[in-house]
């Protein structure tokens, strides 16, 4: 019943506000326990007032490393045609919801503004590797999820490029350590938190 009250509340708040913002955003996330790599974002957000926004955010790591082998290389057609075979594939994907506050803090007949956001949300983390056999033309794969709490704090700058448009400079802490059951009175961990550097453009109607 509590969370009925406050999904409609968050829906009436940002039904009834009129100025509203959506940004896309883009950089590198790098985890404490995985593979540096690419994340982008995308965050939906309602002013409460001139400084203060409410804002839906969802992000997307993601991670590819493949090890390959290369056999010959030769001229065909007048192209330079290489042939090579995969040895292993490690994959792994990290993805948070979060609902946010962001404050904003207005320099005086400047472009530039200073913000700090933070809020808390949930989060999923796959994680899955390959190792090929070619001699027997098998593979052997396996694979593992984790989902949990998660927390993002941290600020950055928005610069003002047009009447409802900035551009986004964003440094971010993103906090995914999960845990769950294995076998009786076993239970496994995985730290998905690391640091997040971004930019993007943020558009206000």
């Amino acid at each position: 019943m509590k969370k009925m009250f406050l999904i409609v509340l968050l829906v009436s708040v940002c039904s009834l506000s009129q100025w509203k913002s959506f940004s896309f955003k883009a950089g590198v996330y790098t985890p404490y326990d995985l593979k540096t790599g690419f994340i982008y974002g995308i965050d939906y957000g309602t002013y409460l007032n001139e400084n203060v926004s409410f804002i839906f955010g969802a992000d997307l790591y993601y991670k590819s490393i493949r090890n390959d082998s290369f056999l010959t290389s030769a001229d065909k057609l007048g192209v330079n045609i290489t042939t090579g075979q995969k040895l292993n594939e490690w994959i792994c994907w990290h993805f948070p919801l979060t609902a946010k506050i962001k404050a904003e803090f207005p320099l005086r007949q400047s472009p530039v503004f200073p913000y700090v956001i933070g809020g808390v949300g949930y989060g999923f983390t796959h994680v899955s590797y390959e190792k090929f056999d070619n001699s027997s033309d098998r593979s052997e794969s396996a694979s593992l999820t984790y989902s949990g709490f998660v927390w993002q704090i941290g600020g950055g700058i928005m610069y003002k490029i047009g009447y409802n448009s900035n551009l986004v400079f964003e440094i971010m802490h993103n906090n995914a350590d999960f845990e769950k059951e294995e076998e009786f009175n076993k239970f496994s961990s995985l730290n998905s938190s690391g640091v997040i550097f971004r930019a993007g453009i943020e558009f206000e109607f």
